[in-house]
């Protein structure tokens, strides 16, 4: 059976971004989906001293080994200021110097969720170009602005059904890329 990983480029404990995640992960019915909070696996900021002085850090370790035994990516990402949060940024760092691509060639469904009405465009637009670098095949794209006039947090659903259709939708291109 594949597997996908699930997982949130944020570093705030009431991350939209994670509830994306999670949202679109139950709509993979059968398929086995795991999802993890990176809070969880904390890093030093990369530094060539701390690679030479104590080596890999275990927490990068542990998260290569993991990304290397998925399938298939859902990941969102919030956008801070345009780019990607540094915790993201950081654990791409770490994981990029340890060997082979990050996400092994692996399709990817990437998103991103804003408060504001843009959801996180900017950002999206900028992984999709990265993301190949990383190993990550970028199969579909989904953004949603305005989170909290979208999200139904009672039953943890998006409330317009045409985002439910495209979400849906984006789901069944990783689906079928796995």
């Amino acid at each position: 059976m594949k597997k996908v990983l699930g997982f949130s480029g944020s570093s705030s404990s009431k991350s939209i971004n994670q509830k994306l995640v999670l949202l679109a992960a139950k709509k993979f019915g059968d398929l086995s989906v795991d999802t993890i909070d990176i809070r969880d696996y904390p890093l030093p900021i990369f530094s060539d001293d701390i690679e030479k002085q104590e080596g890999f850090p275990e927490n990068a370790v542990r998260l290569k080994q993991m990304f290397s035994s998925y399938d298939g990516f859902i990941i969102s990402c919030p956008e801070y200021n345009g780019s990607m949060p540094g915790i993201f940024k950081n654990m791409i760092d770490w994981l990029s110097r340890l060997e082979g691509k990050i996400f092994s060639e692996k399709p990817v469904l990437l998103m991103s969720t804003s408060p504001g009405k843009n959801g996180g465009r900017t950002n999206i637009a900028t992984l999709q170009t990265l993301l190949p670098w990383w190993g990550g095949n970028v199969v579909a794209t989904f953004s949603l602005g305005s989170f909290h006039d979208e999200y139904d947090s009672e039953l943890s659903e998006l409330k317009d059904v045409n985002l439910r259709r495209e979400l849906d939708g984006h789901v069944e291109v990783l689906q079928q890329a796995l």
